[in-house]
């Protein structure tokens, strides 16, 4: 079952929206913010998790097991 959001923004910001929501392939602009929240749902991390992170390769950098790469290319193979 749908709902209705609504959400009131600057008409500059609006047209905004409308522009990105198009340039990146969406249909409309309701599929595009669809978009975004299901990747605020899945991508975002904690803010506990990005300390964890952080500590982690601060401790693989002293311990030298970084892995250098130049491209994402690299660090994939």
């Amino acid at each position: 079952m749908r709902t209705t959001i609504s959400l009131s923004v600057p008409k500059m910001e609006a047209e905004k929206a409308r522009i990105l929501a198009r340039a990146r392939g969406f249909r409309t602009l309701s599929d595009y913010l669809r978009f975004l929240l299901l990747q605020d749902d899945q991508a975002l991390i904690s803010e506990d998790e990005l300390v964890q992170r952080s500590k982690e390769t601060t401790t693989l950098h002293k311990t030298h097991k970084l892995i250098k790469a130049k491209s994402i290319a690299d660090f994939l193979e």
